[in-house]
């Protein structure tokens, strides 16, 4: 009976990570996009995400670092994502 226990408890576990690597897969997966879609939406002229003026503006006053956590923090982008949405900016 021990044995069966311990076995369901190993598969609830993997099946859970499973499921956690899955969600989080999906979620920079929609990052991405909307990275993208932001892209297409600036080379279409359509409206900006409100926080773009803010952060251009922290790049244009030299404070690239803080442009990049801006970014990270309201648009919710990985470290290497926010990097290329403010060198995108900034071209």
């Amino acid at each position: 009976m021990e044995y069966l226990s311990i076995t369901i408890s190993l598969i609830t576990l993997f099946v859970c990570l499973s499921v956690y690597n899955k969600v989080s897969a999906m979620e920079a997966r929609i990052k991405a996009m909307q990275v993208s879609y932001d892209h297409i939406a600036q080379e279409d002229g359509m409206s900006r995400h409100p926080v773009q003026d803010e952060v251009l503006q922290l790049v244009r006053d030299g404070k690239k670092v803080a442009a990049v956590k801006k970014a990270r923090e309201v648009l919710g982008l990985s470290l290497v994502e926010a990097k290329q949405y403010v060198d995108a900016l900034e071209a």
